[in-house]
């Protein structure tokens, strides 16, 4: 009856130290150092005896934790939490002086947060909205005129300014495409465990981002050279004289 009294103690003080574990540690940035804790008030040291990788391979073996009151910690270098993933740590410490194994868990991913439902739920729809506005605006521009209006033999009648409205448009356009890019890489890193494709769609937004200044000012020259000649065309029109050399 005794010795079942001490094995209950025993068994008991052993499930209060598990219960109090860290079961994870939470998630972390991709490329962050991070702090490796443990509590343990009776204990004497604390090492880390491995770290796995999401991949299964072993980041770290044998270290020993810095103690400070109560609390042990190591710190992962950064160029151990280059991979998207569960990462498991295990240790050792003397818990009343006797060795007691522990283990927990932390995650690493693009943005070092958790994504809720509901954030997945605005990304998804705001990636809807998007992408129809795309198609709308595109249907609008096919109803533009490309050109001023002219007759069966080619001579300009009038000048019209709503095809300013196309380039103006395809830009908007082309904003969405970056917007699109952009918003696709964040889903993708923040999703999908194979970083190849978000690097990908990150690396198109990059670039489509980057070449944006130069394509305003070629537009905006080309809106200025055509206006130019509209405005010659129109004082043409204005004094009888059609383009081309034809009259009326």
């Amino acid at each position: 009856m005794k010795r079942f009294f001490l094995t209950f103690i025993f068994v008991l003080m052993f499930v209060s130290f598990a219960s109090a574990e860290i079961q994870t540690l939470g998630i972390f940035k991709q490329g962050d150092d991070v702090d490796l804790v443990q509590t343990c008030a009776s204990c004497t040291y604390n090492n880390i005896t491995s770290v796995i990788s999401p991949n299964s391979t072993e980041v770290i073996g044998n270290f020993p934790m810095t103690k400070t009151g109560s609390v042990y910690k190591f710190t992962l270098g950064s160029d151990n939490t280059t991979q998207f993933g569960t990462y498991i740590v295990n240790g050792i410490g003397d818990l009343d002086g006797a060795d007691t194994i522990w283990s927990y868990d932390f995650k690493v991913n693009y943005r070092g947060a958790e994504v809720t439902s509901s954030q997945s739920i605005l990304y998804v729809v705001l990636f809807m909205v998007l992408f129809f506005t795309f198609i709308l605006i595109l249907f609008g521009i096919n109803e533009l005129p490309e050109s001023n209006r002219q007759d069966e033999e080619g001579r300009i009648l009038s000048v019209t300014y709503l095809k300013y409205l196309r380039p103006a448009l395809w830009f908007v356009e082309w904003m969405i495409v970056i917007a699109i890019l952009y918003l696709s890489s964040n889903l993708a890193f923040a999703f999908l465990t194979e970083q190849l494709f978000a690097k990908i769609l990150f690396m198109l937004f990059q670039i489509t981002f980057g070449i944006t200044p130069i394509i305003v000012i070629v537009w905006m020259v080309w809106i200025y050279v055509q206006m130019f000649h509209d405005k010659q065309f129109q004082a043409m029109l204005n004094r009888g004289i059609f383009p081309q050399g034809k009259l009326p």
